[in-house]
């Protein structure tokens, strides 16, 4: 009878474990798993999960683009969404950019210097200064600060200069040097990119945490640091585009980022938000929900901005904000 008994046991767990082995994948699974041949698909912005609806949500530049993507992965819908193209938000808009009141100007040389304001390197265009972090470092992304026109990182101990060159800077507006910037794998769909930023020495005074508010006569304060969900509104104060605010659309979204015609690089774990929220120029904003940091701005498209996290940048440049 025991036999018996033993017997039925052991069929009874080869047969869970059959069952376990044949159940259908999970949807974090099946995007895992398929996410690169998605992205090797030429006009594929990114990729994502939409959890309540439970599909494969792929990004792509134009409406046509869908017809090359499967309808259909391991049985879960993939949903196409246009979003455009993206790039890094360095490229200077000429647009002119109207404010209600000014007594700081966001293109012009500020001391002390705080978030929002014109900031970069010798070789890049200008973008935005993010914030003056709580252990004394300027924070922007790396292509800001760390890289030149053609998406090459510079030497550690360049000069970063505020106003950016664009906007009349030169080395006469040195405020710091390029300290520290968190490395890019660019044209590989394998590589795992979670930030663009990078930090500066600070040489002059600095307004830690602190940014630009919406009338250019004041400020706002960023303190601590906090995680988003979908449908959340965020904040950002930027050298083009001043204080905006949107809301969130995307907390995982995998994108592929042009930061020249041909140069990308694939970023996992991005926030997107929806536009209008930021323009060529606020590469480097910094985003707050309720004055905690949410991340940066640092690409783009008609459609979205994406924002690279705190958590990633902090872990990355050990930064106090």
């Amino acid at each position: 009878m025991k036999k018996a008994i033993i017997a039925l046991a052991i069929i009874g767990i080869i047969l869970l474990a059959t069952v376990s082995s044949t159940a259908r994948p999970g949807l974090k699974e099946v995007r895992e798993k398929h996410e690169l041949s998605l992205l090797a698909i030429e006009g594929v912005s990114g990729v994502s999960v939409d959890e309540l609806e439970n599909e494969i949500v792929v990004y792509i530049e134009k409406p046509k683009i869908s017809e090359k993507v499967p309808k259909v992965i391991e049985g879960i819908k993939v949903r196409c969404e246009v979003i455009g193209r993206v790039e890094a938000l360095q490229t200077i808009s000429t647009e002119p950019v109207t404010y209600s009141t000014s007594t700081y100007s966001r293109k012009d040389e500020n001391r002390p210097v705080f978030g929002g304001i014109s900031v970069g390197n010798p070789y890049i265009t200008a973008g935005t200064l993010g914030l003056v972090t709580y252990n004394g470092y300027v924070l922007s992304n790396a292509h800001v600060l760390a890289m030149d026109s053609r998406a090459k990182f510079v030497k550690i101990g360049t000069e970063i200069w505020q106003p950016g060159k664009y906007d009349g800077g030169t080395s006469e507006d040195k405020i710091g040097v390029l300290y520290k910037y968190i490395p890019i794998r660019f044209l590989s769909t394998r590589a795992n990119n979670y930030a663009d930023a990078a930090i500066a020495t600070l040489e002059v005074e600095g307004m830690e945490g602190e940014v630009l508010n919406e009338t250019n006569d004041g400020f706002y304060t960023i303190s601590g640091t906090t995680e988003v969900s979908i449908g959340n509104s965020v904040r950002k104060s930027g050298r083009t585009t001043n204080v905006t605010t949107n809301t969130v659309k995307d907390t995982s979204a995998t994108v592929k980022v042009y930061y020249t015609y041909a140069k990308w690089a694939i970023f996992k774990d991005q926030i997107l938000v929806a536009q209008p929220f930021a323009r060529g120029g606020d590469s480097g904003s910094a985003v707050d929900k309720e004055g905690e940091f949410v991340g940066l701005v640092f690409a783009g498209s008609d459609i979205v901005t994406v924002v690279c996290k705190a958590k990633r940048i902090i872990e990355g440049l050990g930064v106090a904000v």
